[in-house]
């Protein structure tokens, strides 16, 4: 029999938020290591939250139906490269081992998690990890800054301030291969309703930090080096936002410009440019996609003929973060690598990047004899 006291409410009431920060709880309590609570609270919290959104909020409405549309939805990000097999199934272990928790205290009648069907349905393990993940070399950055570098000054000598495609291309290079900004924190996510891209607003010149929501859903502040600053300055000149809440990189998505302009006016746009319509009432499109920021890079590393190291088609998003990374962690600290890419442990900076220490190693050890022994 469950103790009653501990149930606090009945299994039908409970809800999944209750009942994780007891799991939580349970697991800190010397039993575990306290990162492991850490990580069940993020893992397991996103999938709470996750479960919001499917208008599930109580523990007892958890069935194997659910747990299949999640497998889904993890099976989708494997597929974009945004996380690995290997850790679709560890997502997945660790909501599993949160179900059996309630299963144990009979908030549920049975771990949906444990029914072969499916876990089944979990994508391989193997996926994603047949590559190395992409990390832009310098050579790979000089390039392709250099290619985007010419191709705005041509458009704008050409076209002044219509070159905004141009412009805003070079600047979300620049901001990719510099800040350390995960790209869903500068574009808008399709998949996180909340992850509506960076706004005007959010860029500060003078302290040199851009405001981003960071991936653990907290505000935070990324640095902007003044390299990349002429690039978006310029990039704002020719695109005259109307107001600080304007996004960085507003779609040019027609069906979403003209949805945003129909629910903005009553009336009919009368054939105006919905465009235009949004900038005179200063409504805020939506931003452009981190699928489009894919396709962005694809394209200009085609046009730009970006030799493009090892069995990527092109530079990735997040290989930039993992470039600038490793470039900071090589030639300068490795305290500034981990506060560049606002790793909470250091461990993650380290494990990183910790196919080069030998050789840095070998490098510093080569500095210091170098007049011989």
């Amino acid at each position: 029999m469950v103790d009653s006291s501990r149930q606090g409410v009945s299994s039908r009431e409970k809800t999944i938020e209750q009942a994780l920060a007891e799991f939580t709880e349970s697991r800190s309590k010397g039993k575990l290591p306290g990162n492991y609570a850490i990580e069940v609270d993020r893992v397991v919290g996103n999938w709470a939250q996750w479960c919001e959104k499917q208008g599930v909020s109580k523990i007892g409405a958890v069935d194997a139906w659910l747990l299949r549309k999640w497998i889904q939805h993890l099976r989708h990000r494997v597929n974009n490269e945004k996380i690995t097999g290997q850790t679709a199934h560890q997502y997945f272990a660790l909501v599993r081992a949160f179900l059996s928790y309630c299963e144990e205290w009979e908030w549920i009648a049975v771990n949906p998690a444990d029914q072969d069907r499916v876990s089944n349905e979990l994508p391989d393990e193997s996926r994603g990890d047949g590559t190395k993940p992409q990390t832009w070399s310098e050579s790979e950055r000089t390039q392709l800054l250099r290619f985007v570098d010419a191709r705005a000054h041509e458009a704008i000598d050409q076209n002044g301030s219509d070159a905004v495609t141009q412009c805003r291309d070079r600047a979300l290079v620049y901001l990719l291969a510099f800040t350390g900004a995960r790209c869903a924190e500068l574009v808008h996510d399709s998949n996180d309703d909340r992850r509506r891209g960076i706004y005007w607003g959010d860029i500060d010149y003078e302290s040199r930090t851009i405001t981003v929501l960071g991936k653990d859903q907290q505000r935070e502040e990324v640095q902007f080096p003044e390299i990349a600053h002429s690039a978006v300055q310029r990039y704002e000149t020719v695109l005259e936002p109307p107001t600080d809440d304007w996004p960085v990189f507003p779609t040019s998505h027609a069906p979403s410009l003209y949805k945003t302009a129909r629910e903005t006016i009553t009336d009919d746009l009368d054939g105006r440019d919905a465009m235009t319509v949004l900038q005179e009432t200063e409504t805020p499109p939506p931003s452009i996609s981190t699928t489009a920021v894919r396709n962005i890079l694809k394209t200009l590393c085609e046009e730009g003929n970006i030799d493009v190291e090892g069995d990527h088609e092109y530079l990735k998003p997040h290989g930039a973060r993992r470039g600038l990374g490793k470039q900071l962690y090589k030639d300068s600290a490795f305290e500034y690598a981990q506060k560049a890419l606002r790793h909470s442990d250091p461990e993650t900076t380290s494990e990183m990047y910790a196919d080069i220490e030998a050789g840095e190693v070998a490098e510093v050890t080569d500095d210091v004899f170098e007049d011989g022994v």
